[in-house]
């Protein structure tokens, strides 16, 4: 069994498939560590990008999608509706399972080597900290792997950038724990995402319908950090959700996790470690998504870490440009949704159906998320221009 590689990736998300891909492209050795029994599965995740941003870095595959989307519904604590101004968006609800399938079988076909059932257990560290390998429990058996470098796709966890001596460690304020169901039987509009906001649907956070082929829909809710031990636990507020809006679909699929809301990790390279996706908390920390942003800095990490095994005495340059490109593409907005979020979460249901009566008397063909947010900050106008810098093109 082969034991040195140029490098390893440790996670088979969206980040870590990129990483994968990319670095074989470039000819190198490449070892992609997963702890799951098959790639893609399960899915902790609503499913949702943005067709622009998606095009970007794929060819799209029809078979990955499962809905288009143009339009957004977001619903009071009250249970009026406010629909923004047609065509705002145009994106699609993914079937996130197929696309890192195939993405996963492009990795393989350019040379990259998977190992699935692959639990790595710990960094094997040289005497200057720096990463010399890694080792994995594979079938009962410990095993080691050596790179020359290593990236870091293992979740918002990541327990490798933890061991690199990273702080990894997140606010309860800037975690979000989440629970999602994929459900039968949801009959809504097609083409909208539904946002359901308020403390009465999730604390410090909001539930999201979105809606799939065939009748089925993503449903998913998120409460804040700081209200998970004081208040119900996610699933609670799951099941008086369903009870009130669907009580008569099926569930099909049912997954918890937990999602950064925090502003990007710092720093993103120790040594010959590169970290990317939800492990550098490259989620926007306003709606907690972060596909693309994690097929982005899979695809930027692969080249570095190919640059590096080409140019090894260009390393600190490789990897200094990853953090700036990284902080380029997110960085700033990352920053000004934080701020945002504060303001966002702070608010209770009267101030959620007051700011929803004020948007609803706003000609629909008006209506924006930088409109929506305007009335959110208006008693607050030091955070206009995080809102007009973070939405502004929307």
């Amino acid at each position: 069994m082969k034991k040195r590689w140029d490098i390893i990736v440790v996670g088979g998300g969206p980040g870590g498939i990129f990483a994968a891909l990319e670095a074989a492209k470039k000819g190198k050795s490449v070892l992609l560590l997963e702890r799951k029994r098959e790639m893609g599965v399960p899915v902790r995740c609503g499913e949702a990008v943005g067709e622009k941003d998606l095009r970007s870095y794929v060819d799209i595959d029809p078979r990955w999608i499962s809905a288009e989307i143009n339009s957004f519904i977001i619903v009071l604590p009250d249970g009026r509706e406010v629909k923004l101004k047609s065509n705002i968006y145009s994106g699609y609800i993914i079937n996130r399972d197929i696309f890192e399938y195939d993405m996963a079988a492009r990795a393989a076909e350019e040379g990259a080597v998977i190992r699935l059932k692959s639990n790595v257990q710990e960094l094997i560290l040289k005497e200057n900290g720096s990463v010399a390998g890694v080792r994995t429990m594979e079938a009962g058996e410990m095993r080691e792997y050596y790179a020359g470098i290593v990236i870091a796709a293992d979740g918002v966890e990541s327990r490798i950038a933890r061991q690199a001596g990273v702080g990894t460690a997140l606010k309860p304020e800037d975690i979000e724990p989440c629970v999602q169901i994929t459900a039968s039987n949801v009959r809504l509009p097609e083409k909208a995402l539904y946002l359901y906001v308020g403390f009465c649907y999730a604390p410090g956070g909001y539930a999201w319908v979105f809606p799939k082929a065939n009748h089925c829909a993503n449903i998913g809710l998120g409460i804040n950090g700081k209200y998970s031990r004081v208040s119900r636990p996610v699933s609670a507020y799951m099941e008086n959700f369903m009870q009130r809006f669907f009580p008569d679909a099926s569930v099909q699929r049912y997954v918890t996790g937990g999602v950064p809301v925090s502003t990007n990790l710092k720093p993103l390279t120790k040594k010959n470690l590169l970290i990317v996706g939800d492990a550098g908390r490259m989620v926007n920390p306003l709606n907690g998504g972060g596909i693309t942003h994690a097929i982005y800095s899979g695809i930027q990490a692969g080249k570095t870490a190919a640059g590096t095994c080409e140019a090894p005495g260009k390393a600190a340059k490789y990897f200094s440009q990853y953090e700036r490109n990284i902080q380029k593409k997110f960085g700033k907005n990352h920053e000004h949704q934080y701020r945002i979020k504060d303001v966002v979460y702070q608010l209770r249901d009267e101030d959620y159906n007051r700011i929803g009566a004020e948007v609803l008397n706003i000609d629909i063909r008006k209506r924006s998320f930088l409109t929506v947010f305007r009335h959110v900050v208006k008693h607050r106008p030091e955070f206009l221009g995080d809102v007009l810098r973070a939405f502004t093109g929307i």
